[in-house]
């Protein structure tokens, strides 16, 4: 969000998985130093020494300086103004999403054969409960 593009973005998705388990992130120079300092925080590999992953984690996270003027009582009481309002005629008012979404035909995906976590080998997270839940959903 502070980019426009996801951190290890590719169109190629085996290039995708190996830049997050192997790639270094690129930082642009519009970035100030402390949203640097906070996306390194939070791809850090290893994922007992990520930002936010301790027992006091969201404090961790909120106590980062890229936070430091964020006053979070405020924010979680809604009173703070955003910075920007949409105007929309309706719910169904897609103005602000651009074209290249709101041409694409909508399309289901449901999952046809048993969730396999084989692409997320090496990864720091897998979803085992997932996989056998997906398992179960489709044995039924």
């Amino acid at each position: 969000m502070l980019t426009g593009l996801p951190p290890f973005y590719s169109k190629d998705k085996e290039k995708l998985f190996n830049n997050i388990k192997c790639g270094n992130l690129k930082f642009y120079n519009y970035l100030s130093n402390n949203a640097v300092s906070f996306l390194k925080d939070l791809f850090v590999k290893d994922p007992e020494k990520r930002l936010g992953s301790g027992e006091n984690g969201l404090q961790e996270i909120k106590s980062h300086m890229f936070f430091k003027d964020i006053d979070w009582n405020l924010l979680i009481n809604k009173k703070i103004k955003p910075p920007f309002i949409p105007r929309l005629n309706s719910g169904e008012d897609t103005r602000y999403v651009d074209v290249e979404f709101t041409n694409c035909t909508p399309k289901d995906s449901p999952i046809q054969e048993p969730f396999s976590q084989d692409h997320y080998q090496g990864f720091s997270y897998n979803n085992e409960q997932m996989q056998s839940q997906s398992k179960s959903k489709i044995e039924k």
